[in-house]
């Protein structure tokens, strides 16, 4: 049934029984309920009436309720063509119709770049606005789709020689139901620049592994044959691309002892097991000698959804080479470095040490580990001084290359060392690297060339005993800070008397004064009796300290060692007694200095007496 017939049949069918019902019905009753003639006459008048009127609005009611359908239909019609020329726009689509000529919608002109004047045209008018290269394309697509009825799709450029960008249309077209054929026209314009730039893309890309002679490329089907083979793989492994086409990959670069391991690694991957992790392996050229390669792998999917295996290998023979002549070079560094006599090490952004060389242990005596993290700083107090802290912020700020200096280190034992401080900044972490020569010996030789000097000196002008002694005892403790020193001297009664005390306290030199030489009496008393060094190391545990031991705790006095001084006869002379303020032992070295000090006390004392005498 044609729709427009549809409301008012449906009209004409509802008046036809409403009548129906009512002239039958509506008898029916008056005859059953009205007997009387007159009566029913007037209530035939009200019949005709009611039907008039009830007629009337079941008419109204049908037709008004067919509008709003109509009116409805209509809105979302009137939606649905602006959502769709919405929708066109927003996607450069555009539409037409062919009868015995195109007929374009507005926005199919506008993609055309054509005014109204062309809403019409023939095929022969739209071939001319467009590209001669595409002209044919599109015209036996036109040709198949008005006579074979072959549904269209057909790119094409517009004709636009003073455009610097080509503007692409895609036109599609079918025939419908009816007979008619309709199509649209999209503006594809952005998809080819894509596509372009993606081919361009892929053309680098297939360049790059091409060209690049490092980085070799294969490709294997899912039986592992060689699909492709790039020029950098024919450098590497020795085999031309018609020598591997079609050839496994196991055959070709896989050592024989790995061959097996590998095909099954690939075929469990390729049946969903895990990658085959990128590392560095050992694979085979042809003329079966090992290489080095970095391997990474990857599985795509060709057009035909078939997998395929690329491998992408890099040659690691110069790194393998620069790297093992690396590693000996290291080798032979940290050989020179943990062999060499100075102490080198590293500070980090706060001054702690990062990193240290045996010979540290053997200057300092502390052990690598208990050093590392510790500021360097606790070992050489000196740093703390404002001079020095002032000459380090300039070299870590770049003011100063570098920073040389001699210093003292102390020693586990207690002891001061003179050391060569070298420091230089490293850049960029901004770290210290230094290193710590030792130069006490040439130190103590030096001062004790000058302390021999310095005695001879006052010894030919004449000076006291006692400021010649003194001097002696400033320059040793000058030398070792950790040292008190005392000189004292023995009379004919064999007592001892205190020549010289410059860092001991008033009273405890009061105390000792007039000391008997004698064993076991204190460690100078012991030692001008029996002529040979004594060492007490913790003299509030020894019994020689007996009577001495509450006095001495009291001057801070807790180890005392003495050497005697002779004359050329080897006649005792006096003591040079050594204290320090912890329990100590003195090393081979702190004896042999002292020694050199007591002939200078000798020396002195003889002096005197030939002088007096």
């Amino acid at each position: 049934m044609r729709p427009d017939l549809q409301g008012p049949l449906r009209l004409a069918g509802v008046y036809i029984l409403f009548s129906s019902l009512w002239i039958f019905g509506s008898e029916h009753l008056l005859t059953l309920f009205v007997s009387e003639h007159d009566l029913a006459a007037e209530l035939h008048w009200v019949q005709d009436l009611l039907f008039i009127l009830l007629s009337t609005g079941l008419i109204f009611f049908v037709s008004y309720r067919d509008r709003q359908a109509q009116r409805q239909l209509l809105e979302e019609l009137t939606h649905n063509s602006r959502l769709l020329q919405q929708t066109q726009r927003t996607a450069a689509l555009g539409s037409w119709e062919y009868r015995n000529g195109f007929s374009w919608s507005d926005e199919a002109l506008s993609l055309l770049g054509r005014n109204q004047d062309s809403q019409q045209c023939s095929v022969q008018h739209l071939l001319s606005w467009l590209h001669p290269a595409e002209r044919a394309s599109v015209q036996r697509a036109l040709q198949a789709l008005l006579e074979e009825r072959t549904a269209m799709t057909v790119s094409a450029r517009l004709l636009q020689p003073q455009q610097q960008h080509a503007t692409w249309l895609m036109l599609r077209g079918e025939v419908d139901e009816q007979g008619r054929t309709l199509g649209t026209v999209q503006n594809i314009s952005a998809q080819k620049r894509d596509e372009s730039a993606l081919r361009e893309s892929e053309q680098r890309f297939r360049q790059l592994f091409e060209q690049t002679p490092r980085i070799a490329v294969q490709g294997y089907d899912r039986e592992r044959r060689v699909i492709y083979w790039n020029q950098a793989s024919t450098l590497l492994y020795g085999y031309a691309m018609h020598e591997v086409m079609g050839r496994r990959l196991e055959e070709l670069i896989v050592p024989i002892s790995a061959r097996s391991k590998v095909a099954s690694a690939i075929n469990t991957w390729q049946l969903g097991g895990p990658p085959i992790s990128a590392a560095e392996v050992q694979l085979q050229r042809k003329d079966g000698s090992l290489v080095w390669v970095y391997s990474s792998h990857l599985i795509l999917r060709n057009s035909f959804d078939q997998q395929e295996l690329y491998c992408v290998d890099i040659d690691l023979t110069e790194l393998k080479k620069i790297d093992s002549e690396l590693q000996l070079s290291e080798s032979r560094y940290r050989s020179l470095v943990e062999h060499l006599g100075d102490a080198i090490f590293i500070t980090d952004v706060d001054d702690q040490l990062s990193f240290l060389n045996p010979a540290w242990t053997q200057i300092s005596g502390y052990p690598i580990h208990e050093s590392l993290g510790s500021p360097l700083q606790r070992f050489i107090p000196e740093l703390g001084q404002s001079s020095l802290r002032q000459r380090l912020q300039e070299l870590r700020s770049g003011k100063l290359a570098n920073l040389r200096l001699e210093c003292q280190l102390l020693t586990r034992n207690g002891q001061a060392r003179r050391v060569e401080l070298h420091l230089h900044l490293s850049l960029p972490e901004h770290s210290l690297h230094g290193s710590l020569h030792d130069v006490h010996d040439r130190h103590q030789a030096q001062q004790l060339q000058k302390a021999r000097n310095a005695v001879l000196d006052e010894l030919l002008g004449l000076h006291p005993l006692r400021s010649i002694l003194s001097g002696i005892s400033q320059r040793l403790e000058s030398l070792q800070p950790q040292m008190r020193a005392s000189i004292m001297l023995l009379d004919e009664q064999q007592c001892l008397h205190v020549g010289a005390a410059p860092s001991l306290p008033d009273a405890y030199c009061q105390a000792i004064d007039g000391l008997q030489a004698a064993l076991e009496v204190g460690s100078c008393g012991h030692a001008a009796a029996s002529g040979e060094l004594v060492i007490v190391e913790d003299l509030s545990q020894h019994p020689y300290w007996h009577d001495y031991q509450a006095i001495a705790l009291a001057a801070d006095l807790q180890a005392c060692w003495s050497l005697p001084f002779k004359d050329d006869n080897g006649q005792v002379l006096g003591t040079f007694g050594i204290y320090y303020s912890q329990p100590t032992r003195p090393s081979a070295a702190d004896i042999a200095l002292v020694t050199e000090f007591t002939r200078l006390a000798g020396l002195a004392v003889q002096f005197s007496v030939t002088t007096v005498n």
